[in-house]
């Protein structure tokens, strides 16, 4: 595999950016989040078969979101099948989420908004296939993404191994790139994989619990547009705004307020953080959402007791 992005080839205050970038051009257009500190890290490495795109990701805790305005700006109309090599990673689509760790299988529809989050280093095998090349099934599958296949036997512990395998071959050159045949194997498998899933029954409704995750990852990718807001939240977590209140009241939190906590938490790190020591307050502040200078100085002060 070709390592493609790398973010220690820049100065750690600029690594999240750098990342968010690069993905979008290597990947596909996407926002990430982080806690904004110079701990953030991440590498992705790329190989193709066939049709097939193959890729590994290893990064620090951090938020990736694709929102609707993502898929306008690019769609490669492909699943991303994901294999959790190492950490926990929690996710949803349309009105499915998941929370999957080593050896599990999840995805992803491109085309679909999505929202994916890990609070602690992780490792993920991803394989994207046009979803053309599922023919038939293609609707079916995208109807079946973000939910957790364990990968403890049977099919998906074959498909998951199989595809790490191919992976593996890819890199040490002991498989061709245009080893047609095997492509359409890992084809198939996926195909097996979803087509084996009982599509008929109901998906699970989200707990409370599922749902605070999934809200609390949206605001964490979104903290730096000023104009977020209960009602954006509410769309992104495909429920209505008087439920995601409740959502937040039944772990005794505002919506309002946790959107606010979390946005001068970021600017505080990044005050004392002599990575962004030559950064003017304003710009860190605007950074997390907060352009008014004035406002976020009353805000700081009222929550620090201090001045910014």
């Amino acid at each position: 595999m070709t390592l493609l992005i790398d973010t220690n080839a820049v100065p750690a205050r600029h690594r999240v950016e750098f990342w968010a970038k690069s993905s979008w051009d290597a990947y596909h257009p996407l926002h990430i989040g982080t806690d904004g500190t110079d701990r953030f890290w991440a590498r992705m490495w790329a190989d193709r078969l066939g049709p097939i795109g193959v890729y590994r990701i290893a990064a620090g805790p951090n938020t990736m979101q694709r929102t609707p305005k993502d898929i306008v700006a690019g769609d490669p109309e492909c699943l991303h099948m994901q294999i959790v090599l190492r950490g926990r990673l929690h996710g949803a689509q349309q009105h499915r989420a998941m929370v999957c760790g080593p050896g599990d299988i999840t995805s992803y529809d491109t085309s679909c908004p999505a929202i994916f989050r890990a609070d602690a280093p992780f490792e993920l095998l991803v394989i994207r296939l046009p979803k053309a090349a599922l023919g038939k099934h293609a609707g079916k599958v995208s109807r079946l993404t973000a939910l957790r296949i364990p990968g403890e036997a049977g099919l998906p512990r074959l498909a998951a191994r199989f595809c790490c395998e191919a992976a593996t071959g890819l890199a040490d050159g002991t498989i061709a790139r245009d080893d047609t045949g095997l492509a359409e194997h890992v084809i198939d498998l996926v195909r097996r994989l979803y087509v084996d899933l009982d599509a008929s029954r109901p998906p699970r409704p989200r707990s409370t619990a599922e749902l605070l995750i999934h809200a609390q990852a949206h605001i964490d990718a979104r903290l730096g547009d000023p104009d977020l807001n209960p009602e954006e939240l509410a769309r992104a977590c495909f429920i209505s705004t008087r439920y995601l209140h409740r959502v937040f009241e039944t772990a005794g939190l505002s919506v309002c307020d946790f959107i606010r906590s979390a946005r001068l938490d970021r600017c505080r790190r990044d005050l004392i953080d002599p990575a962004f020591a030559d950064q003017p307050i304003a710009v860190i502040a605007t950074r997390w959402g907060l352009p008014s200078a004035p406002h976020f100085s009353r805000l700081f002060r009222r929550a620090y007791g201090c001045s910014p």
